[in-house]
């Protein structure tokens, strides 16, 4: 019976590098490519508009991606009601109400499709609307 010394065996070495380097160069490809989605996720969520709603007609359309600068304009009602309403690039809000619960300026700036602003006083809503293809907020609803 012969017995083997460590100079008889094949060399495997090789082959492993290859293996660790096939496996690091397909985890640094997938990392690329997630971190190429979220850009673009990113990117693209500045392409929205804002539909602003009172009594059930639109009477104001921004586009959110081209605001250069924060702006404030008010949406005054029949009874002598308003919403003082904040734009920035990317997000709109209800920034001053005098409806008595003020929970339209309790949801903050919202960025989202899937957080309309609503005031149900005044009858105000705010929507964002998607422009584009852009798919990533295709949620109907969210329940708090």
């Amino acid at each position: 019976m012969k017995v083997k010394s460590r100079s008889d065996r094949p060399d495997n070495r090789p082959q492993n590098r290859k293996k660790i380097c096939l496996v690091c160069a397909v985890a640094l490809l997938f990392a690329a490519s997630a971190a190429a989605a979220i850009l673009l996720s990113l990117h693209s969520r500045a392409g929205d508009t804002a539909l602003v709603y009172q009594d059930g007609e639109m009477i104001k359309k921004i586009d959110l991606s081209s605001v250069s600068q924060d702006y404030t304009f008010d949406v005054k009602t029949a009874d002598g009601g308003y919403n003082t309403i904040r734009v920035t690039k990317g997000a709109i809000g209800v920034i001053d109400a005098n409806c008595p619960d003020k929970i339209c300026e309790k949801m903050g700036m919202v960025s989202k499709t899937n957080h309309p602003i609503s005031c149900l006083p005044h009858k105000l809503v705010i929507q964002i609307q998607k422009t584009g293809n852009d798919t990533s907020d295709d949620i109907d609803a969210v329940i708090q």
